[in-house]
């Protein structure tokens, strides 16, 4: 891994800023230097050639609309969705402007509206994906996901691809319906190319600031994507039909799309899974450290619980960090990461009402010491439950220290019945616990803890949480030997 990072390194921070540069100077150069020189900007009226290069970019944006759906998925993010979308509308919208292009399928009479079709189509193919990209950058987008949940989203595609099967159904069969729609004549299509030039550029604004931060390739290919699109939307606008200058329009949209696509496999070919690329590329990976920069009532409580013991200071966080772990390492979805996040920090909070000299006692408790230490599951219960954005954390809270068996407390509760979130806390609790230093003991070695989790497993612990955080450890000692 150390390795294929560094190889990566110069591409990402050569290539990606001269592509970036490229992109804003080079494909405008060309255009205005074709306008003002009539002789070197012919007349191309190849429709043929016009539909097969269409067909390539609709294909290419329908590959990453699918790729970046898998993505969504995994993810359970409205923004990777919104991305999927985005190019799924151009693939679609995209190819009814290479079917209706003249001489392809209408011919003759049938052809009286493809030219108008033509052009409403060139226009919708970018305008739509346009509002997609940039709704996935807005801030509203940001907000209500962490709100709305992401089971019915699937329907979204769905409701788009049904849409552009009637698009498509209508262009072919009743091709007058959407020739009257005023999207392909000024000043409809004038104002809508301008708005779409503003939301490519907003996108595009939006994605440089986390490739300026992380210089990842796919960060910065989105950037020079958006930035092709929207040129390719101003020469739609400023081009003459069929002249070699308005066919530059067509090899941006390729160049953007195609280039997207090389990026994405490429990085899957290196072994990445889709998951960890896009929430890399979007920065949407879930981490413990920006749950508690956004959660005042869970930094405070995390910051009072760290004041309480102090024989376990950092144990809730790496606690969270661990749950996080295991749960990126059983692919489950980013509200479920962010409430292991939550619950991580807050798991002992109840030890804010244990008295001091049971919680901080320099040795082994007796009986009656450990039923007041027991009850800390309750009392952070009872705590977060005052909390209304906390009653999920609550009940994972109170489950903490539950077990498979049913040998656990504090209501003695056994396989399923114990809350998925919980039953990851308690692989994470245990191995922390393990590895840590502790007033009546010293910390076990990584061995000795692995070991004491795979007896566990199964009884006390919920096993595929074992499993799950053994991988993510071996992954981790896999590049801390790399490097």
């Amino acid at each position: 891994m150390a390795t294929a990072a560094a190889s990566s390194r110069p591409w990402t921070q050569t290539a990606v800023p001269a592509a970036l540069l490229g992109s804003l100077f080079f494909p405008a150069g060309i255009f205005a230097y074709l306008v003002a020189h009539p002789a070197a900007d012919p007349s191309l009226v190849v429709p043929r050639q016009h539909f097969f290069m269409v067909t390539v970019v609709s294909l290419l944006a329908f590959g990453l609309a699918v790729l970046l759906a898998i993505a969504a998925v995994q993810i359970a993010q409205y923004r990777v969705l919104f991305l999927c979308l985005g190019f799924m509308a151009m693939g679609g919208i995209f190819a009814v402007h290479g079917i209706d292009t003249p001489g392809i399928i209408k011919t003759g009479a049938d052809a009286k509206y493809a030219g108008s079709v033509l052009g409403v189509s060139a226009y919708l193919s970018l305008f739509v994906p346009a509002l997609f990209f940039a709704a996935s950058y807005t801030p509203l987008t940001a907000a209500f996901e962490r709100r709305l949940p992401f089971s019915p989203a699937g329907w979204l595609i769905v409701l788009l691809g049904t849409a552009l099967g009637i698009y498509g159904a209508l262009a072919v069969a009743g091709t007058e319906v959407i020739a009257e729609l005023p999207f392909g004549v000024k000043p409809y299509s004038t104002a809508m190319g301008l708005t779409t030039i503003v939301l490519l550029l907003f996108s595009a604004w939006r994605q440089a600031g986390s490739y300026l931060v992380a210089r990842l390739p796919l960060q910065g290919i989105l950037v020079t994507s958006f930035i092709l699109l929207a040129e390719a939307q101003v020469i739609m606008m400023l081009g003459q039909v069929w002249r070699l200058s308005w066919w530059e329009y067509h090899g941006l949209m390729l160049v953007a799309v195609g280039v997207a696509v090389w990026t994405l496999t490429a990085q899957r070919a290196r072994g990445e899974s889709l998951r960890s690329v896009m929430e890399a590329t979007l920065e949407l990976e879930v981490k413990v450290g920006v749950e508690l920069q956004h959660a005042e009532s869970i930094a405070a409580l995390a910051a009072a619980v760290e004041a309480k013991d102090e024989n376990t200071k950092g144990h809730n966080t790496r606690v969270a960090e661990l749950a996080v772990r295991i749960g990126r390492a059983m692919e489950l979805p980013t509200d479920v990461l962010r409430t292991l996040a939550r619950a991580g920090l807050l798991h002992d909070v109840g030890k804010i009402g244990i008295p001091d000299a049971v919680l901080n006692k320099p040795g082994p408790l007796d009986a009656a010491e450990w039923a007041i230490i027991k009850r800390h599951p309750e009392l952070g219960h009872e705590i977060l439950l005052r909390v209304p954005s906390l009653h999920r954390e609550a009940e994972i809270v109170i489950a903490h220290h539950e077990r498979i068996d049913g040998s656990g407390y504090p209501r003695g509760l056994r396989g399923e019945a114990i809350p998925l979130e919980a039953r990851i806390l308690a692989v994470a609790d245990t191995y922390d616990v393990l590895i840590s230093n502790r007033p009546y003991r010293q910390a076990f070695d990584a061995e000795r803890a692995v070991r004491i989790l795979r007896e566990e497993a199964g009884t006390h612990l919920w096993e595929p949480a074992v499993r799950a955080l053994l991988r993510s450890l071996g992954e981790r000692e896999d590049r801390n030997a790399a490097a």
